[in-house]
């Protein structure tokens, strides 16, 4: 495929795959299926939406599930000649889009820290939610029936398990895992990554090093 055909596929799939439709932007399930494994043409389009046409994409990155048992929002990486972007796609429509300008990076992190805070924290929570559960059934059974206070302890524990999402995004709220670059007078890019694809990760840092090196050559030689 040469370049004019892959411009071409791009612009008809930016129609088909992104809905705006009233104020809302809306990723296809499709196009979503196919970033998730990867695809650079599948991610290239989700982050048109947001970067200039006449930017030139460099590297774009699927680097995993930001959550547990399949719950959670997925995170995309972009590098462009002048940016550096992340794109988190969650359940219900949810869509968080950042990006930093690359000559105003002053530096960048890469973590991945032990997963056993996070499984130790979801035990903790499951735990509470099982004795939360048994308290209710002893004290809704000294004035109904056994049925019922086990249908309510039931319900009690599912609830448990639904906030289970929440607690989730507690923990990586207040650890992080994966990119951090700083941004001279803006917020700092943070991009989440699974432990799996640290490599991507990794690759992507040093590139974001090499065109910010680059970028910021352009920019003092166009000022002499």
């Amino acid at each position: 495929m040469n370049q004019i055909q892959y411009s071409i596929l791009i612009a008809i799939n930016m129609k088909t795959a992104l809905n705006t439709t009233n104020g809302e932007i809306k990723i296809k399930s499709s196009i979503l299926e196919q970033a998730i494994e990867n695809n650079p043409e599948a991610i290239e389009i989700m982050f048109k939406q947001f970067i200039p046409e006449e930017e030139v994409i460099h590297i774009v990155q699927y680097l995993g599930l930001r959550g547990i048992w399949g719950i959670g929002s997925h995170s995309f990486a972009c590098l462009t000649n002048r940016r550096v972007a992340d794109m988190s796609v969650g359940r219900f429509g949810e869509v968080v889009y950042q990006d930093g300008y690359l000559e105003f990076i002053n530096s960048s992190v890469i973590y991945q820290p032990s997963k056993l805070g996070l499984y130790f924290l979801v035990a903790t929570w499951i735990f509470i939610g099982l004795l939360l559960s048994f308290t209710a059934a002893i004290v809704v059974s000294s004035w109904l029936s056994g049925e019922i206070s086990f249908i309510i302890s039931i319900i009690i524990f599912f609830i448990i398990l639904l906030l289970i999402p929440y607690v989730v995004k507690f923990h990586y709220g207040r650890v992080k895992y994966g990119i951090i670059f700083w941004v001279k007078e803006g917020v700092p890019i943070y991009i989440f990554s699974n432990r799996k694809f640290i490599k991507r990760a990794n690759m992507l840092c040093r590139s974001v090093t090499q065109h910010r090196e680059s970028r910021i050559n352009r920019i003092q030689e166009h000022l002499r």
